[in-house]
């Protein structure tokens, strides 16, 4: 949603400068040449965002969890821990979910990290009403950030399905970042 709203206000920016451009050659022959000028800026601007879908960077702690079109921001940490327990982070409400599990992440990892059901880590997702979503193929993963005390790392567009047979197959992205216990 954020990531919406600022490439709108860029949008609206780009169209406002074109606009003074267009205005400001408001002489002769100069008029046509403040639309080109707008359109070069847009196709510019198109051309700066194209592939960038990164979530927003959480606050530490935390996560945003996107289940389709629905996002979730999780802000009941468990664990944030290399091995077998790894990440939990819940959403604090009356039955704590969804709640987010990676386990058996590994820290030292920053490249060729994955997650699913395959190898690697191991992703469930705890969801009200007894839902328990998970990969079942690999997703690969991006490690935004490992220092010595915080973990940072991000899926976009996992497939997951419901690991007790219920009828729905979305798609899963997420943003953790933790302190690392």
């Amino acid at each position: 949603m954020q990531t919406q709203q600022k490439k709108i206000k860029i949008i609206v920016t780009m169209i406002l400068i074109g606009s003074f451009f267009h205005f400001y050659n408001c002489e002769g022959d100069k008029k046509d040449n403040g639309i080109s000028q707008l359109a070069v800026l847009a196709v510019a601007l198109s051309q700066s965002n194209a592939g960038n879908n990164d979530l927003p960077q959480p606050n530490l702690n935390t996560a945003i969890l996107r289940i389709d079109n629905e996002e979730f921001t999780l802000t009941g940490l468990d664990t944030c821990e290399t091995g077998g327990t790894g990440i939990i982070i819940a959403m604090l409400d009356a039955d704590n979910r969804p709640k987010l599990n990676i386990h058996n992440i590994d820290f030292s990892k920053t490249e060729n990290v994955s997650i699913g059901g395959l190898t690697g880590s191991h992703l469930d997702i705890d969801m009200p009403g007894g839902v328990l979503y998970g990969a079942p193929n690999n997703c690969p993963a991006t490690v935004k950030e490992t220092s010595p005390t915080v973990y940072d790392i991000q899926v976009l567009n996992c497939p997951v399905i419901d690991q007790n047979g219920g009828p729905s197959t979305p798609t899963v992205s997420f943003r953790a970042r933790c302190t690392k216990q």
